[in-house]
């Protein structure tokens, strides 16, 4: 497996001040021609995020760890169709009400079957978790491991936050809150895919 991290410095206005790291190598694995560093400096990050609940979340950890000055750890999945990739965010506190992000990519594998390819639409009637990655078909659905989903992944999606990782990282903010040491929020053991085989990331 490849080593890889990105980073980003966010102002309390959570303007991106510097990216570096391999950010362009992994916004053109996502084919995110419009994320080229050149291209977000000095935009808004949450302007790059989608869907509000998420947007909500993340400005909030943020929030969190400038009020605090502590850091705060989340561990996530940012998947492509035919690679599933485990990443480990942390939040540090910079000086001058600014944070340091990083995110460091811990595990990957590859989807056998592909996923089908999925696009955000602000009206689709599926949803998937921008943490955790898994899906939930329709509004009444259960949400389903997207190692497990396969072929039934839907290519048109909501973007939130499913229940469990929504409670993780609520308790993870007050822990930090309250001084404690903090563990990644999002528990690991629903981050990596059963059964998987780990990739070259050679795609």
């Amino acid at each position: 497996m490849k080593f890889q991290q990105v980073y980003a410095v966010v102002d309390s206005e959570y303007r991106l001040l510097w990216v570096g790291g391999e950010w362009d190598e992994f916004a053109l694995q996502n084919a995110a021609q419009q994320a080229l560093a050149n291209n977000v400096l000095s935009t808004s990050l949450l302007s790059h995020i989608a869907g509000d609940e998420t947007r909500d979340l993340i400005s909030g950890m943020i929030e969190t760890v400038l009020r605090a000055k502590r850091p705060l750890r989340v561990s996530y999945r940012c998947d492509s169709p035919s690679l599933a990739r485990a990443y480990l965010l942390t939040i540090q506190p910079m000086k001058d009400d600014r944070v340091l992000m990083v995110h460091d990519l811990k595990d990957a594998w590859h989807f056998s079957p592909p996923l089908n390819l999925w696009h955000y639409d602000a009206q689709a009637r599926d949803h998937k978790c921008s943490f955790c990655g898994n899906v939930r078909l329709g509004e009444n659905g259960e949400w389903i491991s997207c190692d497990d989903i396969g072929e039934r992944h839907p290519t048109h999606v909501v973007y939130e936050v499913c229940t469990g990782c929504r409670d993780a990282l609520a308790e993870a903010v007050e822990r930090v809150l309250a001084g404690e040491e903090v563990a990644p929020a999002v528990e690991e053991s629903r981050i990596p895919g059963p059964d998987r085989q780990t990739s070259d990331q050679s795609e």
